[in-house]
């Protein structure tokens, strides 16, 4: 399957809240990742696995992963994957400060979850890739 594939199937769980199964959907494409997209992919599965982990109120292991996730998408584009990276950063970040202050709004969180938005199929292909 076509790293955009992935990422759009990874987007319909993560988007649904099903963060389990999106992080399951990028692990099940890594085969098949360029090695310039690698870190990308791994970044999204921490994070899909930090928002689990939120989901689960499980709130040290959530920060723990939201961290280290963002620590390997940092490097890249906003357009990097087809996707836009930055919206996800910010939320990935302000969830990531929230939850080591104790501040994490459980209800806030459900009601406006996060989202992995792929750029319109029209808009990739010529954008930046890799860090």
């Amino acid at each position: 399957m076509a790293s955009r594939d992935v990422l759009v199937a990874a987007a319909r769980e993560f988007n649904a809240g099903r963060f389990f199964e999106a992080h399951e959907a990028l692990e099940e494409g890594l085969d098949d990742v360029p090695e310039e997209l690698w870190d990308l992919f791994l970044g999204l599965i921490q994070v899909a696995v930090g928002y689990h982990k939120a989901s689960q109120r499980l709130w040290s292991g959530a920060a723990r992963m939201l961290s280290i996730g963002l620590d390997k998408l940092d490097p890249f584009p906003s357009d990097a994957g087809g996707l836009r990276l930055d919206e996800l950063r910010c939320r990935a970040r302000a969830d990531r400060d929230a939850l080591a202050r104790g501040a994490f709004d459980e209800g806030e969180f459900r009601r406006h979850p996060p989202r992995l938005q792929p750029l319109p199929a029209s808009l990739v292909g010529g954008g930046s890739a890799v860090p």
